[in-house]
């Protein structure tokens, strides 16, 4: 079934950047940078979560 695939890869992408955060200095997730309005870190996060929402939707789609 092409959903059981689709799923799978999403857990693949989810479990490696798992294994990236918890490389990444401890503070790095409570920072909470990507929420100061108008930080670079602000338009880095949403670019990113636009791009994984993007990944999904074609995903989905296939």
């Amino acid at each position: 079934m092409a959903a059981d695939g689709n799923i799978a890869l999403l857990a693949e992408r989810r479990d490696r950047i798992r294994e990236w955060l918890s490389e990444q200095p401890e503070n790095a997730d409570a920072d909470q940078k990507h929420l100061d309005s108008g930080s670079s870190e602000r338009a880095y996060w949403h670019h990113g979560y636009q791009a994984a929402i993007d990944d999904v939707l074609k995903l989905l789609t296939r």
